[in-house]
């Protein structure tokens, strides 16, 4: 069984208000909104739309990659004038910057394509300018940065665990392609701080639109 009472939640690829209210109405901890790239992309008007809906700014995470210009600016606009203060970080590299503000959280992506970037976790995250509170595993994909569906092989991740590689990380946060249907078995193989769902969650076909079923159902599941 998944150990409910441990376990947070994250909805990603969040595009729409009534799908933030409803996801937090249902239970989930924390929402993702875009700002980085792909058919979920917002923009930051977009975003403040959101925002304005949300009493608790501690609920959103902003996807952002701080090792462009762009990226920056957009992450120093979000933090500065919506008080936006957890940032899930693409483009996790060492000429990334961290921005001024001094409680920012940073949720850097590492993509696992293979056994072999576990090993290096602890490296990568030392090559950081920026200390990490969590660290979000995902899959690697040829089409796509994130809600993708690709799913990680959990064995690696067992294995990863029973050797220690894991041990003195961040908490990990487990993405790529959890649904109600396996989300479970993901809990009881990896025993992760939380799990992060985009594409699980959706109407079929339409990425960034998300099924309040599937949201209710996914979120009952890492409850049971």
């Amino acid at each position: 069984m998944a150990q409910a009472a441990e376990i947070k939640i994250k909805i990603c690829g969040i595009t729409r208000r009534e799908d933030a209210l409803a996801a937090l109405e249902y239970g989930a901890d924390f929402i993702g909104l875009n700002f980085f790239a792909g058919p979920r992309k917002l923009t930051i008007q977009q975003g403040a739309e959101i925002f304005a809906s949300i009493n608790n700014m501690q609920q959103i995470v902003a996807l952002v990659d701080l090792s462009s210009p762009e990226g920056f600016a957009t992450g120093s606009q979000l933090a500065e004038k919506f008080g936006v203060r957890n940032f899930q970080v693409y483009g996790a590299r060492a000429e990334a910057k961290s921005l001024s503000v001094k409680d920012a959280q940073y949720w850097p992506v590492f993509r696992i394509a293979q056994r072999e970037d576990l090993r290096t976790l602890h490296a990568a995250l030392l090559q950081l300018p920026f200390s990490a509170s969590t660290l979000l595993l995902d899959a690697w994909s040829a089409r796509g940065l994130g809600g993708t569906g690709e799913k990680i092989d959990l064995s690696w991740l067992s294995e990863a665990q029973k050797a220690d590689e894991l041990r003195q990380l961040p908490p990990i946060i487990l993405a790529g392609g959890l649904t109600v249907e396996n989300v479970v078995h993901a809990i009881n193989a990896v025993h992760p701080a939380a799990v992060d769902v985009s594409s699980g969650v959706e109407v079929v076909g339409q990425p960034g639109i998300k099924d309040h079923a599937k949201m209710r159902a996914f979120i009952k599941a890492v409850h049971l």
